[in-house]
């Protein structure tokens, strides 16, 4: 231990790349040039295997960021040994500390937001926001937690220090749904972060999205704004806020091929949109899938993975410009070692090969 600072389509849509070549994708751009991985919630026998496997596979460089003799005390409970493997950061050590204090003291009066010394000292002493300001600085790629942190502290930590995407005022979050015949694949977004979005969370959701079927998908985003209703068919001011949000997106990022307001089947199955939706530049052809609230995205996700045997891979924050991911507490490590990959990935440029 080294310390260191899912019905079938009857008419589908046009093949699109397998399913699984996404995460395939990914980890050959990580063999040819592995990247920094901060694991904050460190203490725990899931990480620790999955930063072993980063690091045995040539996938990633893993840092975990705690204390060294927490660290080795948990790799004797769980019959690891980390000699040689783990590079370690202490958020107590003195010269790091003192940077992390200075950084986050003046970001706080950026902010307009001062905080006492003592109390900016104590914060950057959680290893959430320590191993966040490793992002920010470019120290690592990306940084990993939730396994063991709430959501809520996960996202607070990149809030504080994490600059935004160009443009982009919300942070909100993604799932990659997976076809089990590896045929199809869509971006669901946001199904983790924001409860009820407005019409500029949902432009800033869709715009972050589109970069992300880019990036991962190597394919052009197809995006579709989802609701009950389908081009007006229903008259609802939750409608009428996805409508306005296309045109929002429209006129920010005019190269997106997008649409709304849609039903699912009008924006996935190409016979319902001949129907429904006969002008729709996406001809049921959407590969993603932006939901008009948190709850129905997160309802979405889990019928399709559980109804349909959807693979669900996620979810990824979106938004911040530098790597920031949030797991779930349930989370496996092999979980772990595809967020890290991915999440890599989302740093990189277009996977499309």
């Amino acid at each position: 231990m080294n310390s260191a600072p899912a019905q079938t389509n009857p008419d589908p849509a046009p093949a699109q790349p397998a399913g699984g070549d996404v995460l395939e994708r990914c980890r050959q751009v990580c063999r040819s040039r592995p990247g920094g991985v901060a694991f904050a919630d460190c203490l725990d026998p899931r990480v620790l295997q999955a930063a072993r496997r980063l690091r045995e596979k040539g996938l990633a460089q893993p840092v975990l960021v705690g204390s060294p003799f927490a660290l080795r005390s948990k790799m004797r409970q769980s019959g690891l040994d980390g000699r040689g493997v783990f590079t370690v950061v202490d958020p107590a050590s003195p010269g790091l500390l003192q940077e992390n204090l200075e950084t986050y003291l003046e970001l706080r009066e950026k902010k307009g937001r001062p905080l006492p010394e003592d109390k900016a000292r104590r914060a950057v002493l959680c290893p959430l926001l320590a191993s966040a300001l490793m992002v920010r600085r470019g120290q690592v790629e990306v940084g990993v937690a939730g396994n063991l942190s709430p959501t809520a502290a996960v996202l607070r930590a990149g809030l504080e220090v994490l600059p935004r995407q160009r443009g982009v005022k919300t942070i909100s979050s993604f799932f990659l749904m997976l076809s089990p015949d590896h045929k199809r694949q869509f971006v669901f977004t946001d199904c983790a972060v924001v409860p009820e979005p407005d019409q500029e969370n949902l432009a800033d959701i869709a715009i972050s999205a589109a970069e992300v079927a880019r990036k991962l998908l190597g394919q052009e985003p197809r995006v579709a704004l989802l609701s009950f209703s389908t081009k007006g068919s229903a008259r609802h001011p939750r409608a009428e806020l996805v409508r306005q949000a296309v045109e929002l997106i429209r006129k920010r990022a005019p190269d997106i091929m997008v649409d709304g307001e849609l039903q699912f089947d009008a924006a996935a199955i190409p016979d319902v949109a001949a129907l429904k939706a006969p002008g729709s530049i996406l001809a049921g052809q959407a590969n993603v899938l932006v939901f008009p609230s948190l709850e129905a995205g997160n309802i979405a996700y889990k019928m399709v993975q559980r109804l349909a045997g959807y693979r669900a891979v996620g979810p990824f924050i979106q938004g911040f410009a530098g790597g920031w991911h949030d797991l779930s507490r349930g989370c496996s490590a092999k979980d772990i070692e595809e967020v890290s990959v991915i999440g890599l990935c989302m740093q990189r440029g277009n996977l499309l090969i």
